[in-house]
């Protein structure tokens, strides 16, 4: 507890005015009390500065209370000083201690007075205030020291503080101090009371008039919750204002000033979700009301990604507005909190809490970080957090920033996150395995319709089909307009003028865009410019150097923050230029943190930056093409490596279509760079007046197979894709195109291929030969999907999809379906499956047909419960083509699959309802399943024998058990003259076969090298095996077969089922009755839960004895006699020739070794680095305690370390000497010299006498540290003088759970632990 540096006199925890105790332990860091110290919500000090709203209102509450508490009788206290006594008053007795207390000084600022009640009221309350810090009870579980009632409204738990305070509670909820009025000579008796009703701790009898303790804990958390739930509702009330002003000013396009509401422009936009620990399965999204949120997604964090300009702040905003707006189809209605934070803004911020305060929540709020802290730490606040733009956060890469923390769940791991980024820039942090994604694919034509009916043209739809008809008139468009920001842009622009469609380059498209923005801003009525102003204005539009450097120099730096400080950019490009950018939309200016604050005065500044990344490679290319025109030595030869063209390929492209004279110099750039030369032919399509030569070499570039693969770069793919649309663009036929492991699907409504990249393959109307080789699992390609393909690429002549993992075609296409133009081109379609069948599709009928024989292959099918419904089906039209074909069926495994067989035998019917026809050509058949019993064995058999190919049978019932024995007559005669071998897998290491000459099992082979495992685990625990009839009876069958064939029997356990040893030893007997004849190549026996006396422990050895090759006999939980074992005389000789190991495992860890020297059980190993716990309950038999007593002294003096020894209602005395403690079965414990913690639970005999008794017993322990009484009687006050001196000097502990407290071994008393 602090004091001031003055007060070298002031008493520890009390006030430097009254000299009472302060009120609770995050208020002792004051000099003063609440009533004598001058704080308030309004004015605080240096102690409280950061203190939370709701704090000073639990002050105000918790004073309130006791005031309202006040007796009218109680004197007044007009004395200067008074008299307080404390102490408790058990047994008859009344303990007490006098302490001085001033007169009180003024009351805390800022808290609300009941009405009626005076100054002088006020300070006769405070006479009788109590302010004794409460107990808290050591090693006491937080659910039973800190009760508390959630509601949906209810604030964050209360965990125990190291001293048993909570810093936002006026006291702890573990214990709350108790008034009691002693007479009226103004004594003030302070107690506290604990879990009975009568409180044992020193401090009195709970006065009749005050209040129960669960009455007053119930009203401190009331207020609490209720002063949260108000903080809450004022908190939201502030977020509703702040995100409706942002939602309902949005700017579709930046040189549009006109603002819309996010619920009139906001259009769906393509998503794809991939769910946390899946890295194939990707599915669409109808709309953002199904993403999950992590509220009702098992996903904590879902990351929206997207290219720059694909609508992820859009969609966050929406997202904010259907929040706020309570909208019915949102999953977000169940989110009490949600916080939107656009990171961009965030530089320099440390905490969540400081970016909510000051980017989210007014200047004048009375709301502080640490009361937002209290709200987001509540787990029974369901909070979600929306981290916008990632990409651009400023201290992403600075290691522990608090995203990074939060995205870890190393701060607040309860709250759920949604984090926008570009695809490109997903955290560290966040894997497939913990992260949802969810991948925007921007507009397809239906979006693009949504948005231009409902924005652009008023809902006329001849001017919506007209620009939508436009997108896809041109590659180029086609792609740069799949971005929702530049299809909005082209729609309002095309809407305004007639554009021109026809751009042969990208250069040439984006430069008109530009063009756009200046001249939109021109032609605004309202903004009409004169001459001169004209003049500077498209003096701007041509001329910015300035802007072109500092862009350049933006893309060229390690980190490319493509952000300026407003002044540090006006300073460069000059203010009007600056205005001029500002007011076209070229330039954007926001206010974020000032990351410098307070050094500098201003706590926000503002940054400007791009409206797109584009514009900002735009203007570097302009740059960049100067200086290899001017200065080509100027130019860094390391270009593609500041600047690599992977991330920043148009800025190549631009230079070289702004000026061809520098185009050679641009692709020797690109030349030093892996994956750069089809690149290096779309630069030099940029230029117009050699377009021909170039197109010449692409004609070249097409006319061979064309290979995009999974592993290519992500510039090499893209490139590509330009290539191959180019081609098609300028009627220029592809030959082969060929996706290796990167296909994911064809979108029916884009009319595109999607790959994995997100790359989209379009209009390839000149493509002749497409070659799918697949790569994820369980996709599929539907119906409409390949049709919707086979039309859109109009000159193919043949597709082939190779399934190398399991994506599945239609199982047939109806024939009418069939488009006629495909059946006049006779496109090839191959379908290649992963086990060897090529398919190819019939037009006359719309089904499969095998494309070839293959007639010296086999195939292998294996069909698993958990496969698709389609999935299923291929594996069965695969088997009967083969079959059909003729063509051998090595190989088939239903796992788990398989049901029944019909009745006829004709067919195996599958779980799904499915069934599989008799194979001519089968050879091999195994089935694994539960439900095989011996009915349903015969009609497998059945089955078997109507398939002539058949060679082989083999049947796993998982665990369950076929009969010992099958009737041979039931096996059928073609079964046995073709031999066909009938295997049972039992999976513990023997396979079974059956032979059909007296229908039994037998051992498939020899196994001589290998050892039959029973009861053992892969971590060597053992188990009971028998629990049955016929479980019993293949066990002993199995142990009969091994021994006899020579396999090895490494460990047999018997759990509960040994019963005795026979008389002459050869066999034992089970509890059923049966018995386990001499096994001879057995290991180790273990016999376990069993009461084994003297007479049946040498039984049991006799039997060993008959067993050559055992090596180990292990007792586990049995219980066994504790001296006088066996005499080593009746110890077979044998025995002790092979040096058998007999050992006996204790349910406390510790395992004994029989001594055939002694006959006594002797510790198997010292375990000098482990430590023993031993408990000593009074229901334990006489033997059990013999036992634990027996492990006590082994332990003791073998050096192993006694950690704890708990004597539950076991205890009864101390020997006179105090050399042992004395059980109530008259056992007796010595002194132990490892003994450190001894507990002594339920025992009420113990009285002064006794208990001095106990700390010299515990005196004579050398190691031990601690003795804890729980649910006993103890004397309340303890001779000091009795209490041994050396025990003073260890600086050990006594401890008294029962009303937590510990023993002063100087004064002989309980003590508070926390005074």
């Amino acid at each position: 507890m602090a004091t001031k540096s003055g007060d070298q006199n002031l008493d520890i925890g009390k006030c430097s005015v009254c000299h009472r105790l302060r009120c609770f332990r995050e208020w002792d860091n004051h000099d003063k009390c609440p009533r004598c110290r001058r704080c308030s919500a309004d004015d605080t000090c240096d102690v409280c500065h950061d203190w939370p709203s709701s704090r000073f209102l639990l002050i105000s509450d918790w004073i309130r209370e006791r005031d309202q508490r006040r007796s009218p009788s109680t004197p007044d206290s007009s004395a200067s000083k008074t008299t307080v006594k404390k102490g408790n008053k058990t047994k008859g007795e009344s303990k007490s201690r006098d302490i001085p207390i001033e007169e009180e000084g003024a009351p805390i600022q800022g808290v609300k007075r009941e009405r009626g009640h005076s100054e002088a009221g006020n300070e006769a309350a405070v006479d009788r205030d109590p302010d004794v810090p409460s107990k808290k009870k050591v090693g006491a579980p937080t659910s039973s020291v800190y009760p508390m009632s959630r509601t949906s409204s209810s604030l964050m738990p209360i965990a125990p503080e190291p001293m048993g305070h909570h810093p936002n509670l006026p006291m702890s909820y573990g214990a709350m101090p108790g008034v009691n009025i002693a007479g009226s000579n103004n004594v003030v008796n302070i107690g506290c009371h604990v879990q009975s009703a009568t409180s044992i701790f020193p401090g009195g009898v709970r006065s009749q008039h005050s209040a129960s303790p669960e009455v007053v804990h119930e009203r401190v958390r009331s207020q609490h919750s209720a002063s949260l739930e108000e903080l809450k509702q004022k908190l939201n009330r502030h977020l509703n204002m702040r995100y409706s002003r942002l939602t309902k000013q949005v700017q579709p396009i930046p040189f549009l000033k006109d603002k819309h509401s996010i619920d009139k422009v906001f259009t769906e936009v393509g998503m794809d979700y991939r769910p946390a620990g899946d890295d194939t399965t990707w599915q669409k999204l109808k709309s953002h009301h199904d993403i999950p949120t992590g509220t009702i997604g098992q996903s904590r964090v879902q990351i929206i990604e997207g290219d720059a300009g694909y609508g992820k702040s859009m969609l966050s905003l929406r997202m904010v507005h259907d929040w706020c707006t309570c909208d019915s189809r949102s999953p977000l209605n169940n989110v009490d909190i949600l916080i939107r934070l656009n990171l961009r803004q965030l530089g320099g911020s440390k905490s969540i809490y400081e970016a909510i305060v000051k980017c989210l929540l007014p200047l004048d709020s009375s709301i502080k970080e640490s009361d937002v802290e209290q709200l987001l730490r509540d787990e029974d606040i369901r909070t979600l957090v929306i981290f916008d733009a990632y990409d651009e956060y400023p201290d992403k890469d600075e290691e522990g920033n608090f995203v990074s923390r939060i995205l870890e769940e190393n701060l607040l791991q309860h709250v759920k996150v949604i984090l926008t980024t570009r695809s490109s820039c997903i955290p560290e942090g966040c894997d497939r395995l913990t992260a949802g994604r969810i991948k925007l694919t921007g507009f397809d034509d239906h979006a693009r319709g949504e948005y231009v009916r409902g924005v652009v043209t008023g809902g006329d739809e001849e001017a919506t089909k007209k620009i939508v008809t436009q997108f896809n008139t041109n590659s180029i468009l086609a792609d740069i307009c799949q971005s929702p920001l530049f299809s909005v842009i082209y729609a309002h622009s095309a809407h305004k003028a007639e554009l021109k469609l026809d751009f042969g380059s990208v250069t040439e498209f984006f430069g008109y865009l530009m063009h756009c923005f200046h001249d939109h801003e021109d032609n605004k009525p309202q903004t009409k410019a004169t001459a001169e102003e004209q003049a500077k204005f498209h003096e701007f539009r041509d001329n910015h150097d300035e802007l072109d450097k500092l862009s350049y120099g933006a893309l060229s730096a390690k980190n490319q923050q493509q952000t300026w400080d407003k002044d540090k950019l006006v300073t460069e490009v000059g203010e009007e230029f600056y205005k001029r950018y500002i007011d076209i939309g070229i330039l954007v200016a926001e206010e974020v943190m000032n990351g410098n604050y307070p050094k500098q005065p201003n706590r926000y500044k503002t940054e400007v930056r791009f409206f797109h990344k584009l514009s900002c490679e735009w203007y570097a290319a302009h740059h960049l093409f100067k200086r290899l025109r001017s200065s080509p030595s100027s130019v860094p030869e390391n270009l593609v490596d500041l600047m690599d063209p992977s991330d920043l390929q148009h800025v190549y492209r631009f230079a070289c279509g702004l000026d061809p004279i520098v185009t050679p110099r641009v692709l020797d750039l690109l030349k030093q760079k892996k994956d750069c030369d089809r690149l290096a032919v779309l630069c030099a399509l940029e230029q117009k007046d050699q377009a021909v030569d170039v197109l010449d070499t692409v004609r070249d570039l097409v006319s061979r197979d064309v290979l995009i693969c999974g592993f290519h770069s992500r510039l090499l793919q893209r490139t590509t894709i330009e290539l191959v649309q180019r081609a098609c663009q300028h009627e220029i036929p592809v030959s082969c195109l060929r996706l290796n492991m990167c296909f994911t699907k064809f979108d029916v409504t884009s009319s595109c291929i999607i790959l994995e990249s997100d790359f989209r393959l379009a209009n390839l109307k000149t493509l002749k030969v497409l070659h799918i080789q697949a790569k994820f699992t369980d996709g599929e390609i539907t119906r409409d999907e390949l049709l919707g393909l086979l039309q859109t690429c109009e000159r193919l002549t043949e597709l082939r999809v190779d399934s190398m993992l399991g994506l599945l075609l239609p199982l047939s296409i109806p024939p009418e379906m069939i488009p006629p133009a495909v059946k006049r081109r006779n496109i090839n379609i191959l379908y290649g499956r992963e086990n060897g069948l090529v398919y190819r599709l019939s037009f006359d009928h719309g089904q499969w047909e095998i494309h070839d024989q293959r007639a010296d292959q086999s195939l292998c099918v294996f069909i698993h419960k958990r496969d698709s419904p389609l999935q299923q089906e291929w594996f069965i039209q695969d088997l009967k083509m083969a079959a059909e074909a003729g063509e051998m069926i090595r190989y088939l495994a239903l796992d788990e699959s398989f049901n029944t067989v019909a009745d006829n035998s004709q067919s195996i019917i599958l779980t799904s309802g499915r069934t599989i026809p008799v194979l001519q050509t089968l050879q091999y058949l195994t089935i694994e399943s539960h439900n095989i019993n011996q009915e349903m064995f015969i009609k497998i058999l059945s089955y078997v024998n109507e398939c002539p190919q058949m060679t082989k049978l083999m049947v796993d019932t998982m665990g369950l058990l076929l009969p010992l024995s099958i009737p041979p007559e039931m096996i059928p005669p073609a079964v046995k003259r073709r031999n066909i071998n009938i295997l049972y897998d039992r999976k513990h290491g023997l396979v079974y076969r059956l032979s059909f000459e007296h229908g039994q099992w037998k051992i498939h082979d020899q196994r001589a090298d290998q050892s039959l495992h029973v009861g053992i685990d892969e971590i060597g625990q053992l188990y009971g095996m028998f629990n049955s009839q016929l479980q019993q009876e293949w066990g002993l069958q199995e142990l009969k077969m091994a021994a006899e064939a020579g396999v090895r029997i490494s460990s047999l356990a018997l759990y509960g089922s040994f019963n005795t040893v026979a008389d002459n030893g050869q066999s034992i007997i089970l509890t059923s009755g049966r018995t386990i004849p001499v096994l001879q190549t057995l290991l180790v026996l273990g016999i376990h839960g069993s009461n084994i006396n003297q007479e049946m422990f040498i039984k049991i050895l006799s039997y060993v004895k008959e067993c050559p090759q055992m090596t180990t006999l292990h007792f586990e939980h049995s219980q066994l006699p504790l001296k006088d074992v066996v005499d080593p005389e009746q110890i077979p000789s044998q025995l002790k020739e092979r040096e058998l190991r007999v050992l006996y495992g204790r349910k406390n860890g510790l395992v004994y070794r029989l001594s055939f020297d002694h006959g006594q059980w002797e510790i198997h190993d010292q375990r000098a680095g482990s430590s023993l716990i031993v408990s000593i309950d009074q229901s334990d038999s006489q033997l059990e305690q013999e036992w634990c007593l027996q492990e006590l002294k082994m332990a003791a003096e073998a050096g192993v370390m006694i950690s704890d020894l708990a004597l539950c209602e076991s205890f009864n005395t101390v020997a006179d000497y105090s050399q042992s403690i004395i059980l109530t079965s008259g056992l007796t414990i010595p002194v132990l010299r490892t003994l450190q913690e001894l507990t002594i639970d339920g025992s009420h005999n113990i009285n002064q006498e006794m208990f001095i008794r106990l700390l010299s017993y515990v005196n004579e322990c050398p190691q031990m540290t601690e003795l804890t009484f729980r649910r006993s009687q103890l004397p309340d006050v303890v001779d000091p003088e009795q209490i041994p001196s050396q025990l003073k000097k260890r600086g050990w502990r006594v401890w008294w759970e029962d009303v937590y407290s510990p023993l002063d071994l100087e004064s002989g008393r309980w003590k508070d632990e926390d005074v």
